[in-house]
């Protein structure tokens, strides 16, 4: 029975399965082998290699019968691709906003441009705004590929049609409905802030005018730009859930306490950011280069920079403890008024 164990060796190749593949092909060729015997029982004598090739050819291809063990092989599968195309949209209409935005003002910012070097600005700005929207595009797909394999259909509804009752416009909002632009501002306001720190950072300084034109000088320092993958992680978390509220239209236990864990892991990035370096990177010779000669007034200035973005790294701290204590407080009302 050799062509029968490569037969089910290449099923095994095709499956995408990890966990529980032995078991598919244990069972593939213990059928195979009963098959095989019955028929040589009916032919009255031994299998033979023509009986199994003849067995195998009519079972079908390995492919096809790895197939019959996927039966969802999308990457992204029609239950969530509505859903996977309204977040694209949002996100990808965003991005070329922020940019397009971010290219004018560095175009307007600059001293007067020759026709070469205008085209030239404007042709970095479009090869930006493609290069942040396929990285978008590559990291949504990412994440809904994700949702895809690891959420059972039953506990992602996504896709349930509910019949409409003009009742419904006599009700009062409840505390768990979800206004839909707040969920899209937050969209939006945030892939603004993963296209600029992540591949337009240079947009982010003190901008002056000298002799040569307008320049910028650096804000961030590279203690920030360290952290910056977390920051992503949490931004694209962020995203997620607000694009599942803007589907359901609701909150539910669950999204309120992938709200808190979302809230919490910004807390800890924070600490981070006030733990390590400073986050700045003005210091008294950067400063006199927009004309702040006097050392010591550049030295209290630079100073007063960085008490004050720890100050508000402080305050970032507190206004989020409030949040998660919101978001506890309504998860707690939630649940006593869907219990009584």
């Amino acid at each position: 029975m050799k062509l029968i164990d490569r037969y089910v060796a290449e099923v095994g190749k095709r499956l995408p399965l990890v966990k529980g593949r032995k078991d598919i092909e244990n069972e593939l060729r213990s059928t195979l082998e009963d098959m095989l015997e019955d028929r040589a029982n009916k032919a009255g004598r031994s299998a033979d290699e023509a009986m199994e090739m003849e067995l195998l050819k009519e079972y079908g291809a390995p492919q096809k019968v790895a197939e019959t063990y996927n039966p969802n092989p999308y990457l992204i599968g029609p239950r969530i691709f509505p859903f996977f195309m309204f977040i694209l949209k949002i996100v990808l209409a965003a991005i070329t906003l922020g940019l397009t935005i971010a290219t004018g003002i560095q175009i307007a910012t600059q001293s007067p441009m020759s026709a070469v070097e205008l085209f030239s600005a404007i042709g970095k700005g479009i090869l930006n705004i493609l290069s942040a929207c396929m990285a978008a595009f590559g990291n949504i797909a990412l994440v809904f590929a994700l949702i895809e394999r690891f959420a059972p259909a039953a506990d992602f509804k996504m896709d349930e049609e509910k019949e409409w009752d003009p009742a419904s416009l006599m009700k009062e909002p409840k505390p768990q409905d979800v206004k839909a632009w707040e969920a899209i501002l937050s969209i939006v306001l945030t892939f603004i802030a993963l296209s600029i720190f992540n591949f337009n950072p240079h947009l982010i300084g003190i901008y002056y005018l000298d002799e040569g034109g307008w320049n910028a000088l650096p804000v961030l320092s590279e203690a920030f730009f360290r952290w910056l993958p977390l920051m992503n992680i949490g931004w694209i978390a962020e995203i997620v859930l607000n694009g599942m509220l803007l589907r359901t239209g609701r909150w539910d236990v669950g999204t309120r306490l992938v709200s808190v864990g979302i809230k919490a892991f910004q807390i800890v990035i924070i600490v981070l950011l006030l733990a390590g370096s400073s986050i700045l990177a003005i210091t008294p010779e950067s400063l006199a280069a927009i004309g702040i000669t006097d050392m010591e007034a550049a030295q209290k200035l630079s100073g007063m920079a960085h008490q004050g973005i720890r100050v508000v790294l402080g305050l970032a701290i507190f206004g989020t403890v409030v949040d998660i204590i919101k978001s506890l407080y309504k998860l707690v009302t939630q649940r006593n008024l869907e219990s009584a």
